[in-house]
C-alpha cells in the first residue's frame, strides 16, 4: 500500500494501525517510509509524535499517526457502522436525489476526466515538479546527510584525535615523570656509592693505618726479641769462655729457639756455640766398642744403627729408643778386625767383612738377629768392599792381599736357597779390589783396586764373568767408587789426585772420561748427592771440592771447602740435599751448608771425638748423623757419637742437658739479666 501525499509528506505509515481503536497503552508495529530515501522500516506505533532515524542514510524525521485526515476505504469501514445510501437507492426507495457536493479531490478527478489531455499535461507537469522537487530535496537531504555523517566523521576523528593528543600528552609526562624518578633514583644511588666508597675508603685508610701501627709494632716487637736473641748468643759465648758449659749450652738453645719462632735462619755461629758446649758436657756417644770404629751402616727405616769395630765385634743399636746408649746387640764371629758393615736395601740382610778373608750375612728380621749367620766363604784373604744390589738380589764382595794374591771378587745370589752355594767369581783384578758398587739400575758391578784400573762387569749377560770393560786412566790406585742415582754416571777417586767421570750409557765407557783435577794429595772418597746433580770429592789435601754435575763441563769451577786442619776420611750428602757432611783426621765433623749463597763460608764444627773421624752415615729420615771415631798418634777414639741435624730436636736435646746442672730459677735469672743487656742503649 503506497503512502497517501499527506503522509509522504509527514512520515505517516502506509497503514496506520493507531486510529483511536487501539486500547490505550497498546503499541503495534507499523511500517512507513523514509522521506529521502524512501527505505521501508518498521516501527512501534506510540501515540504522539516518534522521532525516527533512518537506517540506510541516516536521515531523522517525525513521525506523528494523529494527523491522517484522508477519509478509509469503504472496505476498511467497521462492520458495525451503517452504510449511507446511494442516490440509485434513493431513487429507486422513492426518495428525493439531492445534489451531490463534490470536494476538491473529485472535482479535479471530474475535470481530469472531462479533459484528459489537459489532465495528463498538468499531471504530467506536476509530477514533473514533485519528482525534480523530490530529487532536488532528495540530493540535499543526501548530501546534507553526507556533509553530516563527514562532519560527524571528521568531529569524531577530531574527538579521537584530541583524546589521542591527551592520551600521548599524559603519556609524554608519565614518561617525564619517571625520567625525573630514574634520574633521581640514578642521582641519589651515585650519592650513596659515593659516600660507601667514602666510607669504604676511611675504612680502608683505618684499616691500613692499624695494620702500620701493628705491623710497626710487631717489627718493634720483633726486633726486641732479636735483640734478645742476640744477647743471648753474646751471653752463650761469654760462658763458653769462662767454661761455665751448661750456662753457655742454655742461653744458645734459647737464643736460637727465639730465632726460629721469628722465622730468622739460625745463626750458625751460634749453633756453633750450642754444639760445641753440648760436646764438650758430654756429647750423646755410644759406647761398647774396644777398638777404632771401622764402618757403620743404618737401616733404610733408620731405626738400627750397625757399628763395625777392630775389636772384631759388630754391634746393633736401637735409635728408636729413649735412650739409644742403654744397651746393644753384639754380633761375634768374626777372628780379625771388621772393617765393612752393609744393610741391604730391604732392611733383611747385614753384610760384615773383616781381615779374616770372611763375609757373613745376618738376617736382621729373626727373633734373635745375633744368631748363627750365614757364612760366605770363598776369598782367601781380607775382604775390603762389599755392596748389595738395589733391589737385594745381588751381593758381591771384593777383597785380596799381598801373599796369596787372591784379587778377586765374587757375585752372591741372595734369593737361592743357601746364598752361601756356589757364587760367581769375577777375575781380573792383578792387586787388591778396594772398592765395589753395583748401579740402582741392577745392570753393572764396578770393581776397582790397586791395579788403578776399574771393571764392569754386566749382570745381565749369562755369565757376566766372562763380559767385562776395563777403565783404564787412573795412575794410583782406585779406593772410592759411586754411581749416580740414574746410573748414567761411575765416579772414581784416586791416589793421583784426580776423580774421573765415566758414561756408563756410552756404546764404550771406557772412552773419553772427564778429569776432575785440582786436588793436592790422594783423592780418598767420593759421593753424589741424592738428587745426582753434585758431587763432592774428599782428599788428603784437607779439602772437599764440590763439583756441579748438570754444567757442561763438570770438571770446571769446582766449589772448594777448607777448614779441615787433617786429611778428610768420609764424606756424605744428607737425604735432603742440605748438608755436606764430612770427617777428617784433625777430629772434627763439618757440616757444610749447601743452601747458603757460599756453602764455603757456612759450616758447622762438630767437636767431640778425641781421635780421628773414620767413618760417617746419615739416617735415611736425616735427623741423625753417625761418626766412629778411631785411633791416631795415641789417641784413641773408640766412641759411636750420635749427632742430631734437626734444629728443634737439638735444642731440646740442649734443655734437656742444661737441665741437669741449672735450676728453673737460674734458668730464669739468665734471661732475665740478658733481657735487661738487651734494653741497654749501646
Amino acid at each position: 500500500m503506497e503512502m497517501s501525499p499527506e503522509a509522504e509528506g509527514t512520515g505517516q505509515s502506509e497503514r496506520i494501525g493507531c486510529d483511536g481503536s487501539t486500547p490505550a497503552g497498546v503499541c503495534v508495529p507499523v511500517r512507513i517510509r523514509c522521506p529521502l530515501c524512501q527505505e521501508a522500516m518498521d516501527v512501534l506505533c506510540k501515540p504522539g509524535p516518534t522521532d525516527v532515524v533512518c537506517r540506510a542514510c541516516g536521515m531523522h524525521f517525525s513521525f506523528d499517526p494523529g494527523t491522517r485526515t484522508e477519509v478509509e476505504s469503504e472496505d476498511e469501514r467497521s462492520p458495525t457502522q451503517p452504510r449511507e445510501k446511494s442516490d440509485l437507492d434513493r431513487w429507486l426507495d422513492g426518495e428525493p436525489i439531492r445534489l451531490r457536493q463534490l470536494n476538491a479531490r473529485q472535482r479535479l478527478w471530474r475535470w481530469y476526466r472531462e479533459r484528459p489531455f489537459y489532465g495528463g499535461s498538468l499531471a504530467a507537469i506536476v509530477i514533473a515538479v514533485v519528482s525534480i522537487t523530490l530529487f532536488g530535496n532528495l540530493g540535499y537531504w543526501r548530501t546534507s546527510a553526507e556533509l553530516t555523517w563527514s562532519e560527524r566523521q571528521r568531529h569524531e576523528a577530531q574527538r579521537r584525535c584530541g583524546r589521542a593528543e591527551s592520551i600521548a600528552a599524559e603519556q609524554s609526562r608519565l614518561a617525564a615523570e619517571k625520567q625525573r624518578q630514574a634520574e633521581d633514583a640514578i642521582a641519589a644511588r651515585q650519592t650513596a656509592e659515593r659516600r660507601l666508597r667514602d666510607a669504604d675508603a676511611r675504612r680502608l685508610e683505618a684499616e691500613r693505618d692499624r695494620a702500620r701501627a701493628e705491623q710497626e709494632q710487631a717489627v718493634a716487637a720483633q726486633a726486641a726479641r732479636l735483640e734478645l736473641a742476640h744477647q743471648l748468643a753474646q751471653d752463650a759465648r761469654q760462658f763458653l769462655l769462662a767454661s761455665r758449659l751448661h750456662g753457655s749450652l742454655f742461653l744458645a738453645g734459647e737464643s736460637l729457639r727465639v730465632q726460629s719462632q721469628e722465622g730468622v735462619t739460625p745463626d750458625r755461629i751460634t749453633e756453633q756455640i750450642l754444639r760445641h758446649a753440648l760436646a764438650l758436657v758430654g756429647q750423646q756417644g755410644l759406647v761398647g766398642h774396644q777398638g777404632p770404629i771401622q764402618a757403620v751402616a743404618i737401616s733404610p727405616d733408620g731405626r738400627l744403627l750397625v757399628t763395625g769395630s777392630s775389636d772384631r765385634t759388630v754391634r746393633l743399636w736401637n735409635l728408636g729408643a729413649e735412650d739409644p746408649a742403654a744397651s746393644s746387640t753384639v754380633l761375634r764371629a768374626h777372628r780379625g778386625r771388621v772393617s765393612v758393615v752393609t744393610i741391604s736395601p730391604d732392611g733383611r740382610w747385614l753384610v760384615t767383612a773383616a781381615d779374616d778373608s770372611l763375609a757373613m750375612l745376618w738376617d736382621l728380621t729373626a727373633a734373635d738377629p745375633s744368631a748363627k749367620p750365614i757364612i760366605l766363604q770363598g776369598h782367601r784373604e781380607r775382604i775390603h768392599a762389599v755392596a748389595f744390589s738395589a733391589h737385594g738380589r745381588w751381593l758381591v764382595t771384593g777383597g785380596g792381599g799381598v801373599e796369596l794374591r787372591d784379587h778377586t771378587a765374587r757375585l752372591w745370589d741372595l734369593t737361592k736357597e743357601d746364598p752361601a752355594s756356589t757364587p760367581t767369581v769375577l777375575r781380573g783384578h792383578d792387586k787388591p779390589i778396594l772398592a765395589a758398587v753395583i748401579s740402582p739400575n741392577g745392570r753393572w758391578v764396578a770393581t776397582a783396586g790397586e791395579d788403578q784400573t776399574i771393571r764392569l762387569w754386566n749382570l745381565t749377560a749369562t755369565y757376566p764373568a766372562a763380559e767385562q770393560i776395563v777403565l783404564r786412566g787412573h795412575e794410583g790406585r782406585i779406593e772410592s767408587l759411586a754411581i749416580s742415582p740414574d746410573s748414567r754416571r761411575l765416579i772414581s777417586g784416586s791416589y793421583d789426585g784426580t776423580a774421573r767421570i765415566w758414561n756408563l750409557r756410552a756404546a764404550d765407557p771406557s772412552r773419553e772420561p772427564i778429569v776432575l783435577r785440582g786436588h793436592r794429595g790422594w783423592v780418598a772418597t767420593v759421593t753424589i748427592s741424592p738428587d745426582g746433580r753434585r758431587l763432592a770429592t774428599g782428599s788428603f789435601d784437607k779439602t772437599v771440592r764440590l763439583w756441579d754435575l748438570t754444567a757442561a763441563d763438570p770438571s770446571t769451577a769446582p766449589i772448594v771447602l777448607e777448614g779441615h786442619l787433617g786429611r778428610i776420611r768420609a764424606v756424605a750428602f744428607s737425604p735432603d740435599g742440605r748438608w755436606l757432611i764430612s770427617g777428617s783426621l784433625d777430629k772434627t765433623v763439618r757440616l757444610w751448608d749447601l743452601t747458603a749463597e757460599d756453602p764455603s763460608a757456612a759450616s758447622s764444627i762438630l767437636r767431640g771425638h778425641d781421635g780421628p773421624v773414620n767413618t760417617l752415615a746419615v739416617s735415611p729420615d736425616g735427623r741423625w748423623l753417625v761418626t766412629g771415631g778411631g785411633e791416631i798418634g795415641g789417641n784413641n777414639d773408640h766412641v759411636v757419637r750420635l749427632w742430631d741435624l734437626q734444629l728443634d730436636t737439638l735444642l731440646d736435646t740442649a734443655r734437656f742437658a742444661a737441665a741437669r746442672e741449672l735450676s728453673g730459677q737460674e734458668q730464669q735469672q739468665l734471661l732475665l739479666e740478658a733481657a735487661r743487656r738487651s734494653e741497654t742503649p749501646r
